[in-house]
């Protein structure tokens, strides 16, 4: 029977597969059709995944050289800023790669990777719902703007300010406040005042109406992503060592994945906070993994 890490790097790999395949890579794999993609979290995941699938890696690749335009690099600087130092290492050679062939100029670049562009991308028809982000930046700029007309969106009832959107906008504070107050100002959002602190709503759903054939769920990706990687470094980490140490291992781990996991709102790991049982974990952890790569769960 495969290990606990194989099992997990291939529910990874049908993840980014179905995802990068929804945005327009030669791809099979498609179950996230109805699902909000957010571009820049996916890239860092898939250079974090690095030579477990090199199609995978050289075909991602080969839609970011083509359709590069479209991806943040201030965006990828931010989220780079807070990721582990092994997704900023691993992301190093992708960005590298993708800067030799365009005029990029993504962070973080290393060493170029030796790669020929595939040509096998293509850009689908941005009214998909999975790329509603896409959608936005078509219509907005590639800019924090759309990232906050995004982020209300995945919630059009929710009032926030620009503190509570930073970490998923992927902009500094300052832009995202740049972004909402340009939004009120074209009457897309409206300012309210909460207990002396201005916080924004989505003016009407005459805004929301106009975009159309928006997704059914809107993940947070970075939490998932963050999530599968914790769960990663659990199984390198207990490749064949005896039972108590992986159990600390994995009651460790429970604990470092438990804000994702409740700001996904997931069904916590089985005795989060004391005693955790590999088996039951690494159950627990592959169930997870499935639906994420299967789309189920945000679909059913």
């Amino acid at each position: 029977m495969p290990s606990f890490r194989a099992q997990l790097q291939d529910r990874e790999l049908s993840l980014a597969w179905s995802l990068w395949t929804e945005l327009g890579v030669s791809g099979w794999e498609r179950h996230h059709a109805s699902v909000a993609i957010d571009l820049e979290p996916l890239i860092i995941f898939t250079a974090l995944l690095g030579d477990a699938d090199p199609r995978l890696r050289d075909e991602a690749l080969d839609w970011c050289t083509r359709f590069g335009q479209l991806v943040s690099a201030s965006r990828l600087r931010n989220l780079l800023a807070h990721a582990s130092p092994e997704s900023q290492s691993m992301f190093g050679p992708f960005a590298a790669t993708a800067n030799a062939h365009t005029r990029l100029r993504w962070p973080h670049a290393t060493k170029a990777r030796a790669y020929r562009p595939t040509g096998k991308s293509r850009l689908p028809d941005l009214r998909r719902p999975a790329l509603v982000q896409l959608r936005l930046r078509a219509l907005l700029g590639v800019s924090a703007r759309a990232e906050v007309v995004r982020l209300f969106l995945a919630d059009p009832t929710m009032t926030a300010s620009a503190a509570d959107l930073t970490p998923e906008a992927g902009y500094v504070k300052r832009s995202v406040a740049d972004a909402l107050d340009s939004l009120r100002l074209a009457g897309v959002l409206e300012a309210v005042s909460v207990r002396n602190q201005v916080r924004y709503r989505l003016h009407s759903d005459a805004f929301v109406t106009s975009l159309g054939g928006l997704p059914v769920a809107f993940p947070r990706w970075q939490s998932v992503f963050r999530l599968l990687a914790e769960l990663v470094r659990y199984g390198d980490a207990v490749e064949g060592i005896v039972s108590p140490v992986a159990a600390a291992e994995a009651a460790s781990t429970a604990r470092r994945i438990l804000d994702d996991v409740r700001a996904l709102r997931l069904d916590e790991p089985p005795q989060a906070l004391g005693e955790c049982l590999p088996p039951e974990f690494e159950r627990w952890a592959l169930q997870l993994a499935d639906r994420f790569a299967t789309g189920q769960a945000w679909t059913t």
